[in-house]
């Protein structure tokens, strides 16, 4: 199909006591796209909550024949499903999603969680892991715990579209939680949804960024040691607990980002952050701790 690529999608359905796993295959023009077309299919044959497990472009040629082909869903799908005793599994947010391959560790390992740390440089910092149905609050919290925000940006990431190049696009306007909360819940296909976009609320107190990387991780840079001990309070305030051994997609895990099918490309989100308000930002312009 033109403009198209073929991928299989592992779908799981979380039932309290349990769960299973369903394999399905789509066309579609980006992976995201193609997640959604899965799990809308899923909504209509009655399996309840689905979410996407894992994804990877397949070979169209290499389906056995067992596969059923849905007309009406226009998905391709194994009936057959693998039963298992619903556990803990961590659900990565939207934007990012482990592939099909064998990867160096073990998903298990990937839990909800934040570490501490500090960098030769004097950089202080924290990383924290969330899933998918808190990754937006609890950024937003954490927003709230800055004394002041002197800009907004977001990053694109040089591989979106092969494109080869960062860009960064800044914006003083949103300088206060409610702005930047009306934003992300206005625009976030392409924001917080993105994995190909990277948020980051800066603050001059320490020089600290607060961002959402495109891995989909908050982290935090900061040169102060008070500022990264109001993050970590807030972050235990939500519920979320301090380890050692911090896992996520971004490390030891072969893994894809993509987008929802709703959202901009790459030139027409340029576009928007142009009428937005937002300024292309260069590296020779010092703005504050590289993120």
């Amino acid at each position: 199909m033109d403009n198209k690529t073929f991928f299989t999608i592992l779908i799981e359905s979380v039932g309290p006591e349990q769960s299973f796993i369903q394999v399905f295959w789509v066309w579609s023009k980006h992976p995201g796209e193609g997640i959604e077309k899965v799990l809308r299919a899923c909504a209509r044959m009655g399996i309840q909550n689905a979410l996407a497990s894992e994804a990877d472009v397949y070979d169209f040629d290499s389906l056995r024949d067992h596969i059923v082909f849905d007309e009406k869903l226009d998905v391709y799908l194994d009936e057959t499903r693998h039963y298992f005793p619903t556990g803990n599994t961590f659900a990565p947010p939207f934007g990012i999603l482990k592939s099909c391959r064998d990867s160096e560790l073990d998903y298990d390992l990937i839990r909800e969680g934040f570490s501490r740390s500090k960098c030769e440089d004097g950089i202080y910092e924290v990383e924290a892991v969330i899933g998918k149905d808190k990754l937006f609050n609890t950024f937003i919290e954490l927003v709230k715990r800055l004394s002041s925000i002197k800009v907004f940006w977001l990053k694109i990431a040089s591989d979106w579209e092969e494109k080869g190049r960062e860009e960064f696009w800044t914006n003083d306007y949103l300088n206060t939680p409610e702005r930047i909360t009306d934003y992300l819940t206005i625009h976030a296909n392409d924001t917080i949804l993105n994995g190909h976009v990277a948020l980051t609320a800066y603050c001059g107190v320490g020089q600290t960024n607060l961002l959402v990387d495109t891995h989909k991780v908050i982290k935090i840079l900061t040169k102060s040691a008070k500022m990264q001990s109001k993050m970590v309070t807030g972050l235990k305030r939500l519920g979320f607990e301090e380890t050692s051994e911090l896992h996520s997609l971004e490390y030891g895990y072969y893994h894809w980002h993509f987008r929802p099918s709703r959202s901009k490309s790459r030139a027409r989100l340029v576009a928007a952050l142009k009428r937005d308000g937002f300024k292309a930002w260069h590296p020779n312009e010092q703005l504050s701790i590289d993120s």
